[in-house]
């Protein structure tokens, strides 16, 4: 946003292309593309420089810009959908700006333009590659046609090279004391994500008010509760929440170094620190929802709560701080349950997307309908959201 671009760091073969952003319409929490004919332009010069046989992009709010590119382009256009917006509207009761019936009949309103989109990118001619099993539902409830969702599903993922059990001694024991304030007989339990009301926070915040004395949490991420919760922060408390940004490398040595990675959110599509955490070999404690519950074993490598039930989430934190760490429930044993989950499987299962993508017919009549539709967001998200 402005009119100054990011320094981005050089990757070899990788050109970045900056774009103009804008808050999100409605959820003005979040930054998306502008949906603006500048971006259209550049997304449109690129393409034609380049000359890709696909485009493969992630599901943001201003996908219409690109789908309009695509179809002006005549190359194919793969959106990996992993963001259930439907169920940060139902957790997040700031998601609308008004109060009241107001502000439901404007969340319901606004969760059935997102479906609207999806429909409206899958008539520009685009393939939807699900990244789980919720995911399928997700573009079900949306009614976007089977036709045009690839018929493989890309996760679960993890890069089983970073986030593994053989991780330096001395630095996970620097993180665990960091994360714990130096105490000795510590129970550290690890969140890792945003720090947001749609996440639940609240509700792990206070399972660890009555967990035993011994038991620590610690919230690695940014997000809108961090100012109240940095108030808590320190050892009086045993609570770690500063609100810093981690690498992944960070990010794993707080898994490794953890008893147990904890979540208590219900609107997870696949649960990727899910995945990190097992493949250091760290069990988890998760609500039994969404991609949780397709891919979470409960008493193999993790236990599963009932979501919202205070009781469910104390009895499983008991057992599975009871059960001793051997045999099936190892470091080693809980690591080979993400054994499918590796970045070359997922991979492959890319790959076949892009080659099983159906061809699309009609060029002309999909490329005047997008060029539509991008036309009529541009004057609605100008007009009510400048």
């Amino acid at each position: 946003k402005g009119s100054e671009a990011p320094k981005l760091e050089a990757m070899d073969g990788v050109e970045h292309v900056t774009l103009r952003t804008s808050t999100t319409p409605v959820y003005r929490k979040n930054m998306c593309m502008q949906l603006s004919f500048y971006n259209l332009r550049i997304l449109i010069s690129v393409i034609q420089r380049v000359q890709p046989d696909l485009v493969h992009a992630t599901q943001e709010a201003s996908m219409q810009v690109m789908a309009a590119a695509c179809a002006f382009c005549q190359v194919p256009l793969i959106i990996s959908l992993h963001t259930d917006v439907a169920q940060i509207a139902a957790r997040d009761e700031n998601f609308s700006s008004l109060r009241g019936f107001l502000g439901r009949l404007h969340t319901w309103m606004s969760v059935r333009m997102v479906y609207w989109g999806y429909r409206n990118w899958a008539l520009s001619g685009a393939t939807y590659f699900p990244v789980s099993k919720q995911s399928l539902v997700i573009l079900r409830n949306a009614g976007v046609s089977e036709q045009r969702v690839a018929p493989v599903i890309w996760g679960p993922m993890v890069d089983r090279e970073i986030f593994r059990i053989e991780q330096p001694e001395e630095q996970v024991k620097e993180t665990r004391k960091r994360l714990t304030f130096g105490a000795e007989d510590a129970y550290l339990m690890v969140y890792v994500g945003r720090v947001t009301a749609e996440k639940d926070i609240q509700f792990l915040v206070d399972a660890h008010k009555r967990a035993p004395k011994h038991v620590y949490l610690a919230l690695i991420g940014p997000g809108s509760m961090v100012p109240q919760l940095k108030e808590l922060h320190g050892p009086e408390n045993r609570l770690y929440c500063t609100g810093d940004m981690a690498s992944r490398e960070e990010v794993a040595l707080s898994l490794r170094g953890a008893d147990l990675h904890v979540s208590a959110s219900t609107m997870e599509t696949v649960g990727f620190t899910a995945m990190e955490a097992l493949s250091c070999g760290t069990p988890m404690l998760a609500a039994n929802a969404q991609g949780y519950a397709m891919y979470l074993s409960h008493a193999v490598n993790a236990r599963l709560f009932t979501p919202g039930s205070t009781e469910s989430f104390d009895q499983e934190l008991a057992e599975i701080m009871a059960t001793k760490r051997e045999g099936t429930w190892s470091r080693e044993s809980i690591r080979a349950t993400m054994e499918m989950a590796s970045i070359d499987a997922c991979t492959d299962r890319a790959f076949q997307s892009y080659l099983t993508s159906p061809a699309s017919d009609w060029r002309i009549f999909r490329l005047l309908v997008t060029m539509f539709y991008f036309v009529l967001n541009v004057f609605f998200v100008q007009t009510f959201f400048p």
